[in-house]
């Protein structure tokens, strides 16, 4: 028997081997990881659009559906506000004075436990802002915030917001000292 046929069969077994392996990889270690990030990227977006679905809204008796009760709050200045219960107290305070708020989102950044979002916030301002009463003042200003979630709620929360815009909307003027 000739073995030169033999051996040529066994070579295109070979290459129709690798040809099928390249069209139909295994999953990878690292394709696993990249449907995890995904997935966690995904989940994140979800728990803070229902957020904001619920702040517009005013449903804020529902915010435990995505905010931890021991949530930490971190304003500019080095203002922290711990828990859900007195979050909400603040958010009362100022955003109380707003009405038909309407967020606009333009980026969201996710990765891990993270997420970042650029809003644009619009509402009327009517009620008291830093002593002086407003009353039907359309405002509209950008925050950028970001927080770690966690089992499907932000248990961690950073906010910068451009209040001095806000502020000049609402007739206040920076003077130089």
């Amino acid at each position: 028997m000739d073995a030169q046929p033999l051996r040529r069969c066994a070579l295109l077994a070979l290459v129709v081997m690798f040809v099928l392996a390249g069209c139909s990889p295994l999953p990878t270690q690292e394709a696993t990881m990249s449907k995890a990030q995904t997935d966690q990227a995904a989940a994140n977006k979800q728990v803070m659009h229902k957020f904001i679905e619920l702040f517009q809204t005013g449903k804020w008796d529902d915010f435990s559906q995505v905010v931890a009760a021991d949530c930490v709050l971190h304003y500019p200045g080095g203002v922290d506000v711990v828990g859900l219960d007195a979050m909400q107290a603040g958010w009362q305070v100022f955003y109380g004075a707003l009405g038909n708020i309407k967020a606009t989102p333009h980026a969201e950044i996710s990765e891990g436990d993270i997420l970042m979002e650029f809003y644009t916030f619009e509402a009327t301002y009517t009620g008291d802002y830093m002593g002086r009463q407003v009353t039907n003042v359309p405002i509209k200003y950008n925050q950028v915030e970001m927080v770690r979630i966690t089992d499907g709620r932000i248990v961690e929360w950073w906010v910068e917001m451009d209040r001095l815009w806000m502020a000049e909307q609402l007739g206040f003027e920076l003077k130089p000292k």
